[in-house]
């Protein structure tokens, strides 16, 4: 726990360590450029998650056969990787690239139902038998 404490403030100062690095490098105009290129590139991801979720969500359940816990997480990975992007500097964009490369990664599957198919040729439900006759002739004496 601690360890993750002093991570998460030892964060900025890497950050800003980097981006000076970077400065010294390659100038200043080039970091300013690469701050502002990856806060956009933040700001449409983020503004387009709603319709990637949608459609990463209807191609899992279109593919009518194993699908990973893994490819479930991808609208998740995808929101942290704009948020990542938006935070200016090299570290948070690295992470942000991570996060979005296609990796099938480990996980147990889970087995989509098809639309309309009884799991185990059961179907759970309730039910109470009217007879016709019965019902015909209560309604013909109302």
């Amino acid at each position: 726990m601690r360890a993750i404490l002093l991570l998460i403030l030892a964060y900025p100062f890497l950050e800003v360590t980097s981006l000076i690095y970077m400065a010294g490098k390659l100038g200043g105009g080039f970091v300013l450029f690469w701050v502002l290129a990856s806060a956009l590139i933040g700001i449409v991801m983020l503004r387009n998650q709603r319709m990637a979720t949608l459609l990463t969500l209807g191609a899992l359940f279109n593919q009518k056969g194993n699908v990973s816990v893994y490819s479930l997480l991808w609208p998740v990975r995808y929101l942290l990787a704009g948020v990542l992007f938006l935070i200016p500097g090299i570290i948070s964009d690295i992470l942000a690239v991570i996060l979005l490369l296609p990796l099938s990664g480990p996980g147990p599957k889970v087995r989509m139902p098809e639309a309309g198919a009884p799991r185990d040729g059961a179907i759970e439900g309730e039910y109470t038998r009217v007879d016709e006759t019965v019902e015909r002739d209560r309604h013909l004496h109302k």
